[in-house]
């Protein structure tokens, strides 16, 4: 801003971008730190579906409450 003086104040130019910056700055952290969020939760969504496939495909389904599952008790592989 120039006064009657004809100087410039140069505490409101330089204010301005780093302003600026600032919030540049923090919205790409914001915005990068979403995505990630986003791609973690992915993972574990699959890495759950990976876990009840294969709990599935091996056939351990039911706990009979002891320590050994029931379908095992029922092949003669209990281990109780």
């Amino acid at each position: 801003m120039i006064t009657g003086g004809g100087s410039v104040d140069w505490g409101t130019l330089t204010a301005t971008p780093g302003g600026g910056g600032i919030a540049i700055s923090g919205t790409v952290l914001a915005d990068s730190l979403r995505h990630r969020h986003e791609r973690d939760r992915g993972a574990e969504a699959r890495r759950r579906a990976v876990y009840i496939e294969f709990i599935s495909a091996a056939g351990w389904g039911e706990w009979d409450g002891k320590d050994r599952c029931a379908l095992c008790e029922e092949a003669g592989a209990g281990g109780g």
